[in-house]
C-alpha cells in the first residue's frame, strides 16, 4: 500500500478517527486539511462499547489514559422517566465503555499521530485536492436533495449546558425524558454535560431552558448551577451516496441522528472501516453504499423504540413523538426475530443498528414495549 496519499478533510472528531485509522492500517502518505478559524464542535461526548477496543488496537489506549481526554468509565445509560418505569442499559459484561471531552480526545489523536499525519491549515476545496482517496469529514454540510433526512425523529434542537464539578460522581449517562423532550447528562472529571433535545417547532428554547434549570436543580449531586447555555438547531440525514471509488464522507458531513444510545462515534469508526475495505478491494462502493443505507435505517429504528415507549408525559411533543415513533415501528425488520426471541428463549446473533439481542431485550423489557410492539 505504499507510494499512495490519502487526504483527509477536518480534524474535529470524525476527521481524527480517520487520521488515526489509516496511519493504523495503511503505509500511506496521511495528509489532514483543517482551516483554523473553523472551531471543532465539543459535542459526541460519549461511545458504544466499540471505541475503547478501537484505541486500544490503534493506540494502546487503557483506562489509566482516560485521564487525559478528561474521561470516565460509561456502564450503560439510566433511562428515567420513559414508558411506565425507569430502567437501567446495562452494558454486557465485561463491557464498558468511556465518556470523554471531545476536544481532549481530538487532540489526543492528533498528538499520536504528528509524526505519521502532515496538518495543513487551509480552507481547502475538495476539487483542489492531489491525492489518491479523499475522506471529507468537513462538518455539517448544506442538506439537499443529496441527502435522506430520517423522518420518524421528532428533535431538531438542542440546549447545552455545561456545569463544572469537583469529582465524578456517575459512571453511565443520563438519559432522562421531560415535558418537551429529553435531556441526556455525560459525567467528565471536570464537569457534567446537559442536553435538552426538543423540537423547536413545537417549544420554544426559553421554556426548554426553565426545564433544563428546574431538572439539574432537582438532580443534586452537589452540582453548582450556571446559567450559561448554548442552543444548537440540526437536521437529523443521512447520504443518499457516501462512498465513491476515491472519495468519502465522515462524521457530519455524511450523517447526523440525534445522539440516543451514542450511535454516532461508533459509526464513524465503522464508516472508516468501509472504506479501508473499499480502497483494498475487499468490497465495492456500490454494495457499500447499500449497507450504508440500511445501517442508518436500523439506527433510525433502534432510537425511534424509545420514543414508541412514550414517557410519563402528555403534552404535545410527546403525542408527537409517538405518532411519529408508531408509524416507524409498523415496519421494523426485527419484530419476526424479537417474536422468535421470546418464544423460544433463544437470541439472534446479528447486530442490528448497533444493537444485538442483548441490547434489544433490555430495552424491549425496560421500556415495556414488547406486547404493544408484536400487535403492530
Amino acid at each position: 500500500m505504499a507510494n499512495k496519499k490519502i487526504s483527509i478533510i477536518g480534524r474535529g472528531t470524525a476527521g481524527s478517527f480517520s487520521l488515526n485509522h489509516f496511519s493504523k492500517y495503511t503505509n500511506y502518505e496521511i495528509e489532514c486539511y483543517y482551516d483554523s478559524n473553523v472551531k471543532e464542535q465539543s459535542v459526541g461526548e460519549g461511545s458504544a462499547v466499540v471505541i475503547p477496543q478501537t484505541l486500544y488496537e490503534t493506540l494502546q489506549f487503557n483506562y489509566v489514559d482516560l485521564k487525559s481526554i478528561n474521561g470516565t468509565i460509561k456502564t450503560g445509560i439510566s433511562y428515567q422517566n420513559w414508558g411506565v418505569q425507569d430502567y437501567f442499559h446495562s452494558f454486557e459484561p465485561p463491557y464498558v465503555s468511556i465518556h470523554f471531552n471531545a476536544l481532549k480526545l481530538q487532540e489526543y489523536l492528533q498528538y499520536k499521530n504528528k509524526n505519521r499525519v502532515k496538518f495543513i491549515d487551509s480552507n481547502v476545496n475538495i476539487e483542489d485536492i492531489d491525492s489518491d482517496y479523499i475522506i471529507n469529514c468537513s462538518g455539517t454540510p448544506k442538506i439537499d436533495d443529496s441527502f435522506d433526512k430520517a423522518e420518524y425523529i421528532p428533535v431538531n434542537s438542542v440546549v447545552l449546558n455545561q456545569i463544572p464539578v469537583n469529582q465524578q460522581f456517575l459512571n453511565y449517562t443520563l438519559c432522562i425524558a421531560r415535558p418537551y423532550g429529553w435531556v441526556f447528562g455525560i459525567p467528565l472529571t471536570d464537569k457534567i454535560s446537559f442536553g435538552y433535545l426538543f423540537n423547536k417547532d413545537i417549544n420554544r428554547k426559553e421554556e426548554v431552558i426553565d426545564d433544563l434549570t428546574s431538572l439539574v436543580k432537582e438532580l443534586g449531586y452537589g452540582i453548582i448551577y450556571n446559567n450559561t447555555f448554548k442552543n444548537i438547531d440540526f437536521n437529523n440525514y443521512y447520504r443518499k451516496n457516501n462512498f465513491t471509488e476515491n472519495i468519502f464522507y465522515n462524521g457530519n458531513a455524511s450523517f447526523f441522528l440525534e445522539p440516543m444510545e451514542a450511535t454516532s462515534i461508533s459509526s464513524i469508526d465503522t464508516v472508516n472501516r468501509k472504506i479501508y475495505d473499499i480502497i483494498n478491494g475487499n468490497t465495492t462502493y456500490i454494495f457499500e453504499n447499500a449497507w450504508y443505507q440500511e445501517w442508518f435505517k436500523q439506527i433510525q429504528e433502534v432510537i425511534t423504540l424509545h420514543y414508541f415507549a412514550g414517557s410519563k408525559y402528555k403534552t404535545k411533543f410527546w403525542e408527537y413523538a409517538k405518532d411519529l415513533a408508531t408509524e416507524c415501528m409498523k415496519n421494523f425488520e426485527v419484530k419476526a426475530e424479537i417474536i422468535k426471541m421470546y418464544k423460544n428463549n433463544e437470541i439472534f446473533t446479528d447486530s442490528y443498528g448497533t444493537w444485538g439481542s442483548y441490547n434489544f431485550k433490555q430495552n424491549i423489557e425496560g421500556l415495556n414495549i414488547r406486547n404493544k410492539l408484536l400487535a403492530l
